[in-house]
């Protein structure tokens, strides 16, 4: 929790009401104070402008940013302006009425109660009512006393400690900052919250004069393996376009579905807590001033980072991708980590995200989607904050979606896909706002270019009739976006069933490789709330020229308990059921059909389905970095059928795939696989630091490597 102010200590962006009166003859309008932040990126090598300034100059000019942002607050001449600044949703403005088409998005657009748009707060008391929005959104604590059931004594290292109380709750937010200085917040980021700056350039919103800043630590720390909790089950959280410089630098103690995005930080980034086991993780296009500390997490990639500071420790598998600075060398795994790098991908392409544009006016603000250029070459090195190719849609076509309220799902899936897939055959962008959208049928994308984001694990549920998927871009159609989004198996089953299909089986789509089709953020899971739910395959790609961009498919190892329901496994967990045969089906996460040649995944996760867990027919086919555990409810058919971790078709005569890591825990059965992957013995076929991991209980895949 952010640490209590004093009266008097002093701060720039902290204000006494009283001053007000003081600046109220000197108005400073907020274009003054953007033209500042962007002058803090005047030296930046990430941008065209030149070279990032000494240190000493960096701060001289945070300081002066300060100062403008105090003589700014003169805006607030009154309690009630205060309060709209800072920390509650900003209420929408209609746009001009001569600006507006018929067919127009209001922009801003209504803001739900998901969504929480903050401004730099300027007194204490502004502070204070964002400390206490932020902990809304944090994982629930527990003290000690709580804990053990004794008021009269303390625990030695925590006296409270995070919770995993939310890991299957339905409530999803996303946190909106605006361009600003934050000083003095420390938030932990709790299950299905999502961090954005709004900013152009992650500079532009700054965390500062604080402890923690956004983080999360292990959680559990008085039941699973004391003092030092658990990362492992730290899922559906992010933050992205950001700048930190915390004292005690960032800590983000995550497993999968958890990625930093667009984030600088400048300090040290610590991957881990303590001896906390952790099984993450991704941060793409990040920026350290400091040192990666990866402390003993299994694996980790990297993509597109600048590592100014190094890295350093892991257990298992690092994977640098397109990065710059004091990258490791690359090892084979005998002696700590195995370290794969891809210094020249050849391809990038950034996630789509939203910037909040000044209009004329005090504090009078519209929303962009910015949608970042494919780069190739040289140009899919390295961070790219900032592009003056970027692709900038005004929200007026742009459709922000709001999770049907209606009681009955029928009605809430009728409502959900007539309302969002109207919006995308007139050709607009979907943003989706946090919450869980039902569908009475599949989403179809059309258009070429479209994007559909969803803010805070926005989670679309698939139709119960049919085995449709919850979102289908057609064939023939290059250059659509889906990024942000959680995809979630209903109770309904049929053959080919699929939560997301890109192109159809007989289309042979061979897609476009200069504006490929773009999977960023896409989390799919079978089963966690329910357990009766069923799938065939996760995701099925069809078409060609396909990029995926951290990728977690899976099938729940683990379901929330029913009401009065006992775990079945208390050993294990006593929160949830651990799953069982027959439960949460689905034979296989990702398959890539015999048509999608060159597909690229950066960041590909995959668990325990029943079947083979990835299936790649497709030529041409690129996986950097791939984690993959397979079924711990298995029994000896699992390896009589010769089911793999990852499976090269027969007909496919060039593939690569660096970071490939294939665990194992048979649980109920004694299990012996012969292989983790399999693939054609030719030359077209590169496959670099494969391992395998037994992690616990019985049975093993051979050799076990690690």
């Amino acid at each position: 929790m952010a640490p209590a102010i004093s009266d008097a200590e002093s701060d720039a962006g902290t204000i006494d009401e009283g001053q007000l009166d003081h600046h109220l003859d000197a108005p400073l309008e907020i274009a003054d104070r953007e033209a500042l932040l962007e002058d803090t990126r005047d030296d930046d090598p990430r941008t065209s402008t030149g070279r990032r300034a000494a240190s000493g100059k960096k701060r001289a000019k945070r300081a002066k940013i300060a100062l403008v942002v105090a003589v700014g607050v003169v805006f607030a001449a009154s309690a009630t302006l205060m309060a709209k600044m800072a920390f509650r949703a900003h209420p929408a403005k209609e746009a001009p009425e001569e600006a507006l088409d018929e067919s127009d998005e209001p922009n801003p657009p209504p803001l739900p109660d998901s969504i929480k748009l903050f401004y730099p707060p300027q007194n204490r008391q502004e502070l204070e009512a964002m400390q206490a929005t932020l902990a809304e959104s944090s994982d629930p604590m527990l003290t000690w006393q709580e804990f053990s059931g004794n008021d009269t004594i303390s625990h030695e290292w925590h006296p409270a400690t995070y919770t995993t109380d939310k890991h299957f709750a339905n409530q999803r937010t996303a946190l909106l900052f605006a361009p600003g200085i934050y000083r003095n917040l420390d938030f932990q980021v709790g299950y299905y919250t999502s961090i954005y700056g709004l900013g152009k350039h992650p500079d532009d919103v700054l965390f500062t004069d604080c402890d923690k800043g956004p983080h999360c630590p292990a959680l559990e720390k008085y039941s699973h393996r004391p003092p030092w909790g658990s990362s492992l089950d730290t899922f559906w959280r992010s933050v992205e376009n950001i700048a930190t410089d915390a004292r005690e630098g960032m800590r983000w103690a995550v497993s999968q579905a958890a990625p930093l995005r667009r984030v600088h930080v400048e300090g040290n980034l610590y991957l881990f807590d303590g001896d906390a086991w952790a099984s993450g993780g991704v941060a793409a296009n990040v920026v350290v001033d400091g040192e990666v500390d990866f402390g003993g997490q299994q694996q980790w990639l990297m993509r597109n980072a600048e590592l100014r500071g190094g890295a350093k420790n892991g257990a298992w598998s690092l994977v640098f991708v397109g990065c710059t600075g004091q990258v490791p060398e690359e090892s084979d795994g005998k002696s700590g980590p195995a370290i794969s790098v891809e210094n020249d991908p050849g391809l990038r392409v950034e996630k789509p995200y939203i910037v909040l544009h000044r209009i004329d006016g005090p504090y009078q603000h519209q929303f962009e989607l910015r949608v970042p250029p494919v780069t190739f070459g040289r140009e899919a090195i390295g961070p790219q904050f900032e592009d003056n190719r970027e692709d900038v849609r005004d929200f007026r076509r742009v459709k922000l979606g709001v999770p049907s309220s209606a009681f009955d799902s029928t009605v809430a899936a009728r409502e959900n896909h007539s309302v969002l897939q109207a919006a995308l055959d007139e050709g607009k962008d979907l943003v989706l706002s946090p919450g869980i959208y039902p569908l009475l049928d599949s989403l179809v994308v059309r258009h070429s270019n479209q994007v559909v984001l969803g803010l805070g694990y926005a989670t679309l549920v698939a139709p119960k009739k049919g085995g449709s998927p919850c979102i289908r871009t057609q064939p023939g159609v290059p250059g659509v976006r889906i990024a942000g989004l959680m995809l979630e198996a209903s109770t309904g089953k049929s053959e080919e069933s699929s939560l997301l299909e890109w192109g159809t089986p007989d289309s042979n789509d061979p897609g476009d490789a200069s504006n490929p089709g773009v999977l960023s953020d896409v989390f799919a899971r079978v089963g966690g709330v329910h357990r009766d739910v069923s799938v065939d395959a996760m995701i099925r790609l069809h078409s060609g020229n396909v990029f995926g961009d951290n990728v977690w498919l899976w099938r729940a190892d683990h379901v929330q308990l029913r009401p009065g329901e006992h775990p079945n496994f208390p050993d294990i967990s006593e929160k949830y059921r651990q799953t069982v045969h027959d439960e949460c089906e689905v034979k296989n996460g990702l398959v890539v059909g015999e048509n999608a040649s060159n597909v690229t995944i950066v960041g590909l996760a995959v668990e325990h389905t029943t079947e083979d867990q990835t299936v790649w027919n497709g030529d041409d086919g690129k996986v950097y970095f791939y984690q993959c555990e397979l079924p711990y409810d298995a029994d000896q058919s699992f390896s009589e059928q010769k089911f793999v971790g990852y499976r090269v078709g027969p007909g496919v005569a060039k593939h690569k795939a660096i970071g490939l890591g294939v665990y194992s825990n048979f649980r109920d059965h004694s299990v012996e696989v012969e292989t983790a992957v399999v693939h054609p013995e030719t030359d077209g076929i590169n496959l670099r630091n494969i391992f395998t991991v037994k992690l616990d209980n019985q049975g093993a895949i051979r050799p076990s490597t690690k």
